[in-house]
């Protein structure tokens, strides 16, 4: 990190002490870590930085800081992550996932939308459980209601293109996100979101039943509202060849060695489906 080297020095170094208490994750109870981050008990090291109030020593006057600082942040990602705050609580995503993912991972940017950026990223390095899969996929689903609403707006499909469009490079929508779930997770988290965390501490989940392969588009639609709807296998193995940037004539060759009953659906749904996509503002030429 550079600094104005016009900032008095004495200013940076009471800067970055701060920083560096109000970063220690508060505790269960929401208390302030008892030691300094020099080994000093806080109500010490709090007094060399700071003068008491009227009402508060200086350790609490810096605690508050501490506990406005965390639960913000762990407020944020309960909001961003829905599904996965219901799979666990209140209690038990901030103790597992939200305070180890934000110690590994602390923000960077003033804004709190990004800041479950790399949450998808944390679950599949760090945690740990014969339910992992479940909250991977869920991780990677609530991002996508996230990531889809704050997402660039590509160039729209021109109108008459011609034939020229059959060798142009096209691509998905940077809010367009592609799911492939062994169960309905969708509809799974439709009948979660129904009630609050609280209510499932007390009652179970819904029954998430993995029945067989389900794909799914979760997309921001033009009204900018989010969006999503399950999709066939074939139109999903499409859409993943324009995802990675493919012309028609290119996906068209990949469809001619696929086998013969996917090559005539495909052929029978193709004109369909591309004219829905460019209607649902799917696809962009970049």
């Amino acid at each position: 990190m550079t600094y104005d080297l016009r900032v008095p020095s004495a200013l940076k170094r009471e800067q970055q002490w701060f920083g560096s208490i109000i970063g220690r994750p508060i505790d269960e109870h929401s208390q302030m870590m008892s030691l300094s981050p020099s080994g000093l008990p806080m109500e010490v090291e709090a007094s060399r930085h700071l003068v008491p109030s009227p009402t508060m020593r200086p350790e609490q006057r810096i605690q508050i800081y501490n506990q406005q600082y965390w639960w913000r942040l762990l407020r944020a990602l309960q909001e961003s992550f829905p599904l996965v705050t219901r799979l666990f609580g209140y209690r038990n995503f901030n103790r597992l996932i939200a305070v180890p993912y934000l110690v590994k991972y602390p923000p960077r940017h003033w804004a709190l939308a990004p800041l479950g950026d790399r949450l998808v990223q944390w679950v599949a390095e760090e945690y740990e459980a014969p339910n992992q899969q479940l909250v991977a996929d869920a991780a990677r689903l609530d991002w996508a209601f996230v990531a889809s609403f704050t997402a660039e707006q590509w160039p729209e499909m021109p109108q008459n293109a011609g034939e020229e469009i059959t060798t142009r490079m096209l691509y998905c929508q940077p809010h367009l996100h592609l799911f492939q779930f062994g169960a309905d997770l969708l509809k799974y988290r439709q009948d979660c979101l129904e009630h609050d965390p609280d209510y499932w501490e007390a009652n179970p989940l819904p029954e998430l039943i993995c029945d067989k392969h389900h794909y799914f588009v979760v997309y921001r639609n033009p009204r900018l509202d989010i969006s999503w709807k399950e999709i066939g296998e074939i139109e999903y193995s499409l859409l993943l060849q324009f995802q990675q940037g493919a012309s028609i004539e290119q996906v068209c060759e990949w469809l001619e060695k696929q086998s013969m009953a996917v090559y005539q659906e495909a052929a029978d749904h193709l004109q369909k489906w591309f004219e829905e996509w460019t209607a649902r503002d799917w696809l962009t030429p970049g």
